[in-house]
């Protein structure tokens, strides 16, 4: 099996569909699809969605990854249910228990931030605990008007995680993402649209089709170009303005010797829309 083979072996749904992969138009579709259990992902199907993430991220032909959740629930993240089992252990062998989990669960979320490639994430019903990093970390978030953020760690006894920390007070503000954590908040899709967690809402029947609006528009935009203003917006805040515009000295250099500058200078010239080559 040669490397493009291994990759493509891995894009694939869960051997239990407890998530489903499908591509189509440069756009890998992630969808959870456990709605009976609030498509909670079981623990055991982890590393396999961080395998799933890692090999987006080598395949090139992968332009967009849109996430989504099968039923009336985008993702109640982590599988509570399965708690239940935790609390008949003795305090040692549950923290024990944790301890070993919880580095699986950071792997995916590294996979996830590693993506370097535009992220449209749909938001149906409620997004809850560390479901919350998919629609917070998204470079595009759609959802209807039953898109809900539930901060619900606090309601089980537990502090946040799966990166919610990390990524929400670049969302919301260090201050509104204390307010939202230690008070266990409930945000509706009106006011997840103006704290900026949502881009936008659309009505219900119309919010698959846009998501894959969204997605396909920007898997067709020039390759390097994303990738580049990706890069540099997020590491800006760990630069000094001086690596900043060196850095968008480098990204400019480096788009303006690729086939995707000359087609959409081309284009622009001869008024029609750009073919990128990268986007076929």
């Amino acid at each position: 099996m040669t490397s493009r083979e291994g990759t493509a072996a891995m894009l694939q749904s869960a051997p239990d569909e407890s998530y489903l992969v499908d591509t189509q138009d440069g756009v890998l579709r992630l969808s959870f699809n456990r709605p009976q259990q609030g498509n909670a992902i079981p623990k055991a199907m982890v590393p396999l969605l961080t395998d799933l993430f890692r090999a987006a991220q080598a395949d090139r032909t992968v332009r967009c990854i849109l996430v989504r959740g099968e039923g009336k629930v985008f993702s109640a993240g982590g599988d509570v249910a399965g708690f239940a089992d935790s609390i008949k252990q003795d305090v040692a062998v549950r923290q024990s228990d944790f301890a070993r989990r919880l580095p699986l669960a950071r792997a995916l979320v590294e996979a996830i931030v590693a993506f370097d490639r535009p992220i449209v994430v749909s938001v149906r019903g409620a997004a809850a605990g560390a479901g919350l990093f998919y629609p917070l970390i998204a470079d595009y978030a759609i959802g209807d008007d039953s898109a809900t953020f539930v901060f619900a760690h606090q309601r089980v006894g537990l502090s946040p995680d799966g990166g919610v920390t990390a990524v929400l007070p670049q969302v919301v503000g260090t201050r509104m993402a204390r307010m939202l954590l230690i008070t266990g908040a409930k945000v509706d899709s009106v006011e997840a649209l103006r704290l900026g967690m949502l881009h936008k809402i659309v009505r219900a029947d119309a919010l698959d089709e846009e998501a894959m609006k969204i997605a396909r528009r920007l898997a067709q935009a020039p390759q390097l170009a994303v990738v580049q203003a990706k890069r540099l917006v997020n590491d800006a805040a760990a630069r000094s303005l001086a690596q900043i515009l060196d850095a968008e000295t480098d990204g400019i250099v480096a788009c303006v010797g690729d086939a995707d500058f000359e087609e959409g200078v081309t284009a622009f010239l001869e008024k029609r829309a750009p073919a990128f080559p990268s986007a076929r």
